[in-house]
């Protein structure tokens, strides 16, 4: 489940990141020219030789994301590789003596020129100056920074990089007239205007975007700028080879012509076996659910096949190698994607059409009942973090959990964010399909200026956050989400179900969405149902301290040994069911 803490993102949505690593053997280093944006792009080699890929690029103006390379070949005179994950392709040639290689990168239809240059050194990346500085809105911090380039000519390129959001490499001007420095950034329709002291040590001013002015203050970053990154440790992550046959599939929902590209796990086995697909989270998500260099359904994946059980887990419509447009596609549309990797699964000789089930995580959670509550041939159904309720509440909860997992304890703050929040939602609920953005905004606001404090009311960076959360909840998928009702789905389901969550979890809140499964399977009938609150994890099921979304990234563990384990005796103990009349 996607977070949707209303915030103000000055620049963009935060990428998935990684953290740092000093990569070792050959590294190409380039930089592409995007338009608005530059993004410095490293190709190195992945230290672990047991790795799925020999071949990683790391993508510094994205947070330092890093993206397995896929079908990668360079030889002494072509670079060639393919990024599956993002649809990103690069072809290039090799310069004599080999330093340089020039190609094109495709990526949606365009074409991009780019250069990589061989280096051996870890610093690629040394601007002139860096200043940095941070901005309070209403409901986070910003951290900015600001990197300048002296060229030969006497002439100089700046770059503005939203560190806290994860987005670098926007193109910027400076000017500067005696002590006033004013820096414009177009593509963001931004500038920032200060003075700078006597001494060099800051420039004091204020950051203005979209009608809204943030005080900011710039102070000189003199240590050396080490973008290299470092890739966290995942012990749990499979290394090859397998105990279990691993295939490339396809399948098509027919229904919308969607062409789904998946990864089929069978153990070794003369016997059919049981089988269970994998239903990924909100976000367009890859066939393993990757975040943070986590890869949750690849280790849920490999643990049920060492255990004897089949899996397939695919790319959502429109990511990786899956066609189909993700964007204005609902959780009633995924649905229909999979129904069909239930009916690809079940058809396979290999897997016990009796015992062959849904694993839904997160929205996942949403989507497994709807197909199961439609069939007679679903042999169980797993909800992992799946919500009880409607979306409405989900995101009241959520808002207010977050929150307090990162530390805010003010019951006035608190409130502001829910009050906030409830204005967004309704306004959203209440108005006509045809209401312009700027409409449902200024009907926010009119909302808001009957249950804010006059000292939130008059925060310059409100009517950027109502903005931002109003685009983000009028999408068509959060507008199904909001009102859809997981209860009367839930009553239809026959089959064995296990619900679990983690207690940690900020998210899908377990002491509010466990009781409402419980109480809907027990309406509808069901008596072969399990429900679970997990103690110590988070939404990811990771052991935690504070379920905090800001310690995903910094677990090492990927999903909890309890959780395997009590996922695949559950299966093994309810899976095979009477045949379907």
């Amino acid at each position: 489940m996607r977070p949707l803490v209303l915030s103000l993102l000055l620049v963009v949505a935060p990428a998935v990141t990684a953290a740092d690593k000093k990569p070792e053997g050959k590294i190409w280093y380039g930089v592409m020219d995007a338009g608005v944006r530059e993004f410095r792009f490293r190709i190195e080699p992945v230290t672990d030789t047991d790795a799925a890929t020999t071949q990683q690029l790391v993508s510094l103006d994205e947070g330092g994301r890093i993206f397995p390379i896929d079908e990668f070949h360079e030889d002494e005179s072509q670079l060639q590789f393919r990024l599956n994950i993002s649809k990103a392709e690069y072809s290039g040639r090799i310069s004599e003596g080999g330093r340089f290689v020039t190609g094109k990168w495709t990526q949606r239809g365009k074409d991009f020129d780019l250069t990589f240059r061989k280096v051996n050194a870890a610093y690629t990346d040394r601007p002139s100056e860096v200043w940095t500085g941070e901005m309070k809105t209403l409901f986070q911090k910003l951290s900015m920074r600001i990197r300048v380039y002296q060229r030969d000519d006497g002439t100089e390129t700046v770059y503005l990089d939203s560190v806290t959001q994860k987005a670098g490499g926007f193109k910027a001007q400076r000017t500067a007239e005696g002590n006033e420095w004013t820096i414009d950034v177009d593509s963001l329709d931004g500038s920032f205007k200060g003075t700078i002291n006597k001494e060099k040590s800051e420039v004091k001013g204020k950051w203005t975007q979209g009608g809204v002015s943030l005080d900011l203050t710039l102070t000189p970053d003199t240590s050396e700028m080490n973008e290299i990154v470092k890739a966290p440790s995942r012990p749990q992550t499979p290394k090859p080879p397998f105990p279990y046959l691993v295939e490339d599939v396809t399948f098509t929902n027919e229904t919308d012509d969607v062409r789904l590209a998946g990864t089929l796990t069978v153990p070794k086995t003369a016997a059919p076996c049981p089988a269970a697909i994998l239903i990924s989270g909100s976000g367009p998500q890859d066939r393993d659910e990757s975040l943070l260099d986590h890869k949750p359904f690849l280790i849920i994946a490999d643990h049920l096949s060492r255990h004897g059980i089949a899996v397939l887990r695919f790319d959502d419509r429109g990511t990786g190698a899956s066609t189909g447009a993700f964007q204005t596609a609902t959780s009633e549309d995924f649905s229909r994607d999979a129904e069909a990797a239930f009916e690809y699964l079940s058809s396979d000789p290999r897997a016990n059409e009796r015992a062959t089930g849904l694993i839904g995580h997160s929205e996942g959670g949403i989507i497994a009942p709807m197909v199961a509550g439609r069939r007679t041939d679903v042999a169980f159904a797993i909800l992992l973090a799946g919500p009880g309720v409607n979306g409405r509440e989900i995101l009241l909860s959520q808002g207010q959990l977050i929150l307090k997992a990162q530390g805010v304890t003010d019951e006035a703050a608190l409130k502001a964010q829910r009050d906030t929040q409830v204005a967004l939602i309704d306004t959203v609920d209440n108005a006509p399909a045809d209401a312009t953005h700027d409409e449902l905004v200024n009907s926010a606001m009119l909302i808001l200026a009957d249950v804010l404090p006059a000292e939130a009311l008059q925060e310059k960076t409100l009517k950027s956050t109502v903005s931002a959360g109003i685009e983000r909840l009028n999408s068509q998928w959060c507008r199904f989400f909001l009102t859809h009702q997981p209860g009367p789905v839930l009553e239809k389901l026959k089959c064995p179900v296990l619900a679990l969550n983690g207690e940690k979890d900020v998210q899908v809140d377990p002491r509010l969405n466990l009781p409402a499964i419980r109480e809907a399977l027990t309406k509808g009938g069901n008596t072969r149902f399990e429900t679970v609150e997990l103690p110590s994890l988070n939404h990811l099921f990771q052991t935690c301290s504070t379920g905090a979304v800001s310690e995903y990234q910094t677990i090492e563990q990927t999903v909890s040994p309890m959780t395997l384990k009590k996922i695949t005796d559950w299966i093994h103990q309810n899976a095979v069911t009477p045949p379907a009349k």
